[in-house]
């Protein structure tokens, strides 16, 4: 693969300087290496066999937040710029040989290979990147962008001519690189958006891979592209996902060898490989950027209620939910996953549920909720997904929680297309969801979940204080000074308490020894293309 590196007037000072504004992470400035697998001469040939928990609701890349969505379409699809597959710290061009940044900040100019087609055989120009991104940052009524947010800074984007567009910005945005090189800011086929107005039906892409089969509830397939942009590439004749919902099944494709490649495997299971079948699995784990949270419907009544929201906060023990759903395997956290941008765990512990006296948070919650006039509690339904992972058993854990200090949670469970139509039209008291942001960086993590315009912020709650301080970390260029802004950014949000942020989890992916040239990536999400994947 031809690696497009950051271009002029990109120096490595300033690389180093956006990226530690960007958050990418600090092994970015350390030169920190990848955990790449394999170092033999690539091999060409052979199905790369994946297993995932759950059907896509769609294919639409667009509107969706859940990684199934990507688990099909992302190896069709390529971006202006990406992750580097093999160095997550690195940015490097992706449909984009260069890019330049205008002197004043406000302008990004991109130049984008002139031999890339979609696979239905059309060119893919600048038209194409142009009619993407304007979908995206403003979207057709009735149509949802999930990651708008992150595009709010541009005001406009020019095709300049058939290989160059720009991206001309109101205001400076220090995480705009970073923002288009994750992995939903895929390119779409402006014919296609035109005619359709999403892509959840179609899977129209320039990517390694083309679509192929979809049985729903079984598999989906993937076949190699022959006419792929990028020289010798990709080594593999195709991927294929089993579709399989029981976490048990899955670990014994594994042992098994069925599979070849899973990701998102149990802590428990990815200890189990390592000691039951070492030598046939690698086992490889990272901090994830995804928390397990629970939103309150601030719109309707008792959630209007700060007093109750408060009391359900301080119903719920953080550390036993980690313990209980996720063996432990990952962090407490707030907003802001733990690290660079959030406020100290002692800090945090000073917001409701937080503290370690748990029996003290829920004395506070009942003198709430009789403050608010539910000295008895009250009743009320809890919703959820129904899906691999902790959904359910989150929404059973959360119900024996509330029930501690009254509120007696129904619990409804939901099929995926249901529920995300609930979540869409708010049609919930509370509802477990996730938050999964694709860099720790503060753009990721509050604006489409927690501003009031943000397309993710199910709770309805609109502060006028978060829409400006969100404004002002995502404009100031200063890291420190963003930093700083970050966490009165936090501090504010935990007093809303729209939402409630159990824990950050930790990841885990586990590989057949013959899985070649992978990197393991902080958000997985980043780096679904495989196209330098190669089977031994």
């Amino acid at each position: 693969m031809t690696d497009h590196l950051l271009s002029s007037p990109y120096t490595r000072r300033n690389f180093i300087r956006d990226i530690a504004i960007y958050g990418i992470g600090a092994g970015a400035v350390l030169g920190m290496p990848g955990i790449a697998l394999g170092q033999e001469e690539p091999k060409r040939g052979g199905i790369l066999n994946l297993v995932t928990s759950g059907d896509p609701p769609n294919f639409d890349p667009f509107a969706s937040t859940t990684s199934f969505v990507l688990h099909v379409v992302a190896a069709c699809y390529n971006s202006l710029i990406m992750m580097d597959p093999d160095h997550p710290d690195r940015i490097i061009g992706d449909l984009a040989t260069d890019w330049v940044q205008a002197d004043d900040g406000l302008s990004y100019t991109f130049t984008i290979v002139q031999n890339a087609k979609f696979h239905d055989g059309t060119p893919l120009t600048s038209a194409d990147v142009k009619h993407t991104f304007d979908v995206v940052r403003d979207p057709p009524e009735g149509i949802i962008s999930a990651r708008q947010s992150l595009l709010a800074a541009v005001s406009s984007i020019d095709a300049v001519d058939d290989y160059t567009v720009r991206f001309n910005l109101s205001r400076p945005s220090p995480g705009m690189l970073a923002s288009l090189a994750t992995g939903w800011f895929i390119v779409a086929p402006k014919h296609v958006l035109e005619a359709k107005g999403t892509m959840s039906e179609d899977v129209v892409g320039s990517g390694p891979f083309r679509f192929k089969e979809y049985v729903r509830g079984v598999s989906y397939e993937m076949e190699r592209n022959p006419d792929y942009h990028v020289p010798d590439r990709p080594f593999l004749d195709g991927l294929k996902y089993y579709i399989v919902p029981d976490e048990s099944t899955r670990f014994a494709y594994l042992r098994s060898g069925q599979i070849d490649f899973y990701d998102g495997l149990a802590g428990k299971d990815a200890r189990a490989a390592e000691r039951d079948f070492p030598d046939d699995v690698e086992i490889y784990s990272t901090t994830s950027y995804v928390g397990d949270p629970f939103t309150m419907n601030a719109a309707r009544a008792p959630f209007d209620d700060i007093r109750v929201r408060k009391a359900i906060a301080f119903s719920v023990n953080h550390d036993e939910a980690l313990k209980v759903l996720m063996d432990g395997d990952g962090q407490v956290g707030g907003h802001l996953i733990p690290g660079q941008w959030s406020i100290s765990a002692e800090e945090l512990a000073t917001f409701p549920g937080y503290g370690k006296d748990v029996e003290a948070n829920r004395a506070e919650a009942k003198r709430l909720l009789a403050e608010a006039g539910y000295p008895a509690g009250f009743e009320t339904t809890l919703k959820a997904r129904k899906a691999a992972g902790t959904h359910e058993a989150r929404a059973l854990f959360l119900a024996d929680q509330f029930a501690k200090i009254g509120v007696k949670a129904t619990l409804a469970i939901q099929e995926s297309a249901e529920y995300f139509e609930t979540m869409k039209n708010r049609n919930f008291d509370i509802a477990t969801n996730v938050i999964s942001a694709l860099s720790s960086d503060p753009d990721f993590m509050f604006g489409a979940f927690h501003t009031s315009d943000g397309a993710l912020n199910y709770s309805g709650l609109r502060s006028p204080e978060i829409d400006a301080l969100f404004l002002a970390q995502s404009q100031q260029t200063d890291p420190a000074k963003r930093v700083e802004l970050a966490q009165e950014l936090e501090r504010t949000t935990l007093n809303e308490l729209g939402t409630v942020v159990l824990y950050f989890k930790g990841k885990f992916i586990a590989t057949s020894k013959r899985v070649n040239g992978y990197t393991m990536h902080p958000e997985p999400d980043n780096n679904r293309r495989y196209q330098n994947v190669w089977l031994s």
